[in-house]
């Protein structure tokens, strides 16, 4: 496979994001950095190295393909160049294995998850990233593995389902810096914010519409689950020893309330 055939395998499953780029007036230098793909022995190695995990389809594919990538390209400002946006993922030989640490993994909203009990496995899949990790993510050696970014804070936050679906987030954000960022709590910065509104305002807009219904939704489960919570309590504490609902003591400081009631109209009427 010639070095042209990569570009052009590239320019289609990207939805030709590098004719964008050279395209769009304040893009310039837009450079892509062409590699052979790696062997099948090659990967069998990697699996054979990294035992029982196992690489998902998808990037195996793309390995066969490229073996990793790099995209960067360069603004233009007040008549000078500064570089800017970068797409990359790791060489075979740079996909190697980390702990998860004492940090959690949870998604934009939602509380962490409870991964005690779990035999998590972390891959470095692009030592490029700015501002954190990203990381392929295996919460047991045969769980179809996920796409999580460590922000500064230390909390993993879910991407991806897939490689795949990482691949097309990352070229509809170009490779704007932090762009992995809309995926976590704290959320684009206002530097990332301008250069999206002037480089891809309808991914801007998608993000930021989507990261309201996320957060929103994850509120209402919590509150929910909440409700769920108060209601199992609420049965508990009515149960007695032999299986039966007993009075809560709101219950019965208000039937003592009625009976006492009675009792004086009763006295009333007699006198």
């Amino acid at each position: 496979m010639n070095k042209q055939s990569v570009l052009e395998i590239f320019e289609q499953i990207s939805d030709k994001v590098i004719s964008f780029l050279q395209n769009h007036p304040g893009v310039t230098e837009v450079e892509f950095n062409e590699r052979h793909g790696v062997l099948d022995s090659q990967l069998q190695t990697w699996e054979d190295e990294n035992f029982p995990y196992k690489l998902p389809e998808d990037m195996k594919s793309f390995l066969l393909i490229s073996d990793g990538l790099l995209l960067q390209w360069k603004i233009k400002m007040n008549q000078m160049t500064k570089p800017l946006g970068q797409m990359h993922f790791n060489s075979l030989k740079d996909i190697t294995a980390f702990k998860l640490g004492n940090y959690s993994l949870r998604r934009l909203g939602e509380d962490p998850v409870d991964t005690s009990l779990e035999d998590i496995k972390v891959f470095d899949i692009d030592k490029k990233v700015l501002n954190g990790r990203l990381g392929l993510v295996f919460r047991s050696s045969n769980a179809k593995p996920q796409i999580y970014f460590q922000d500064l804070s230390g909390d993993w936050f879910f991407i991806a389902n897939s490689f795949t679906d990482y691949f097309r987030l990352m070229v509809m954000h170009l490779g704007l810096p932090n762009w992995q960022y809309a995926f976590t709590d704290v959320g684009l910065d206002t530097t990332s914010q301008q250069w999206f509104r002037f480089l891809s305002p309808e991914r801007l807009a998608i993000d930021i519409k989507s990261r309201k219904k996320q957060v929103k939704k994850a509120k209402r489960q919590k509150k929910e689950t909440k409700k769920d919570k108060a209601l199992i309590q609420g049965i508990k504490r009515r149960k007695n020893a032999t299986g039966f609902y007993s009075q809560l003591p709101d219950e019965k400081t208000h039937k003592k309330k009625r009976t006492r009631k009675t009792k004086k109209v009763k006295t009333a009427s007699k006198k």
